[in-house]
């Protein structure tokens, strides 16, 4: 049976469930890619996976998103690709405008859903500078029924163990278990090390899909994991470095180490982050540069554009799909964005005196009251959906009440948790603590300013009242994804199954 293309059997058996988490395991048998006008980098990217997979003798499926705008450019990507299937002899797929646009129409037809939905959901708004979520919602529904590796185009299959590597896994009750490392720049931080030749896609498979119980979590807990996060060394992925005020333990003690330790690390994005043995969690976490997810569940999809969809995406699985978790593994790939980039400076402040769409979009989603009781996943997403919806409806002035309140809350927690840092540490050294107290300041104050809601990520080009209906309303239009995406994913299923997928082979 050729495994790239599982058979109608293999797709009903174990393909998505809304009623629970389905019961057959698989290997991971895709590598999705997304990408947007960076060829250079991609076809790297691709070299160095297809070599990884070829020396260990995995035949994976290689599907790329690509959300570059004109014929042109996809043109050349897909004679680049051409190029590597022929030299790896591997099965390569692609998918730009033209192979979206013609799903997003059988898609329409399979599914009976607004062709402005379906547009939205892979497409983003032209009104928006970024659609990677978009993108990533196109892999979502071309892997459908499978285990997927998906990795960003600026990365590089180079692994290596974290530093002190274990191998049995543990629980983690909070949000993030990974340490930090910070260097001032890439070749310092690649040296910190020691690169081993192993199957990437063998590092997830033992945990992804599979159930928790016995994995070192609680006795109580149930589920499964439904993703997999590799650890990073290189660029950080993060806008602000604000999150490192939090850190404790050997973290913080590498983050303060000196005043030169501490500036280097709020410039420098070069970091090593990784946990030291196999950890799993219920918690919300999600870094998208190089993730495994179980696609046979009916994951939700990612918000279509903008910064942070992968956070955005972690809260939902962690909201909707009930005894979903995570492991963090004790590897590392690397993310290698050329030029290298740095932290913009005073971008920490900003971060916290203004807020971006994602703070929106998350605030409003943690803004629902989920029912309880025995609810699929399915109803669970309908229901985040018109919540959504209705948010969108609402008027300016009781949305952004609603909108302020949760994100008040946010604030709250962080500068519960700054408190708890300089009374733990006793606010030394001086540079440190002078820092967390400017953040409370901030964070205090912040949201009594009038255009405080205004996302500054969406004020280019437009003034603050256009902004704030903006946001308003693509919070509206993702609850209509929502409230179609289980519809959407089962006539994904079934198009797929007949043949027609998103990507077409090259």
């Amino acid at each position: 049976m050729d495994t790239t293309t599982p058979s109608r059997e293999l797709l009903f058996n174990s393909q998505v469930s809304t009623e629970g988490f389905p019961i057959n395991r698989m290997t991971i048998t895709t590598v999705g890619v997304v990408t947007r006008d960076r060829l250079p980098s991609l076809v790297a990217c691709l070299e160095s996976y297809l070599e990884n997979c070829q020396r260990h003798a995995r035949i994976p499926e290689f599907v790329v998103a690509d959300d570059s705008p004109g014929a042109e450019a996809a043109d050349r990507t897909r004679a680049a690709l051409r190029k590597l299937a022929q030299r790896f002899n591997a099965r390569v797929r692609y998918g730009g405008q033209q192979e979206k646009n013609r799903f997003a129409a059988a898609l329409a037809a399979e599914s009976k859903v607004a062709g402005k939905i379906i547009y939205f959901l892979l497409f983003g708004d032209g009104r928006c500078t970024r659609s990677t979520g978009a993108n990533r919602n196109c892999l979502l529904l071309d892997t459908v029924g499978t285990l997927i590796l998906t990795v960003d185009d600026d990365t590089l299959c180079r692994t290596a163990a974290a530093p002190e590597c274990e191998t049995s896994p543990s629980f983690f009750s909070g949000h993030d278990p990974t340490a930090f490392w910070f260097f001032p720049d890439r070749a310092r931080a690649t040296q910190a090390v020691s690169s081993v030749d192993a199957d990437v896609l063998t590092l997830h498979e033992p945990l992804l899909g599979s159930a928790v119980a016995g994995l070192g979590v609680p006795a109580e807990s149930s589920g499964r994991v439904a993703m997999t996060l590799h650890g990073l060394v290189g660029d950080s992925g993060m806008g602000s470095p604000r999150y490192y005020l939090t850190l404790e333990g050997a973290s913080r003690d590498r983050l303060v180490a000196s005043p030169q330790a501490y500036r280097s690390a709020f410039e420098s994005r070069e970091i090593l982050r990784s946990v030291r043995r196999p950890t799993i969690t219920r918690g919300p976490f999600c870094m998208s540069t190089f993730f495994g997810l179980d696609n046979r569940l009916l994951l939700p999809p990612f918000f279509p554009i903008q910064r942070n969809s992968d956070g955005t995406f972690g809260f939902m699985l962690w909201k909707c799909v009930d005894g979903s978790h995570v492991a963090f593994l004790p590897w590392t790939l690397v993310h290698a964005p050329e030029p290298p980039r740095v932290f913009v400076p005073d971008e920490m402040w900003a971060d916290a005196a203004t807020v971006r769409m994602t703070d929106i979009l998350t605030a409003s989603v943690l803004g629902h009251e989920a029912r309880t009781g025995c609810v699929t996943t399915a109803t669970r997403l309908t229901d985040l959906g018109k919540y959504l919806r209705e948010l969108g409806s609402l008027h300016p002035a009781d949305f952004e009440a609603q909108v302020r309140g949760v994100q008040q809350f946010r604030n709250f927690a962080f500068i519960t948790a700054l408190h708890g840092q300089l009374h733990a540490y006793g606010a030394s050294p001086s540079f440190w603590a002078e820092d967390i107290e400017r953040m409370i300041e901030l964070l205090s104050t912040a949201p009594s300013a009038e255009d405080y809601l205004v996302p500054r990520d969406l004020l280019h080009g437009r003034d603050a009242c256009a902004a704030r209906r903006l946001s308003q309303e693509l919070v509206g239009k993702f609850g209509e994804v929502l409230e179609a995406w289980p519809a959407l994913v089962a006539a994904a299923t079934r198009l797929r199954v007949n043949g027609c997928r998103l990507t077409e082979a090259l």
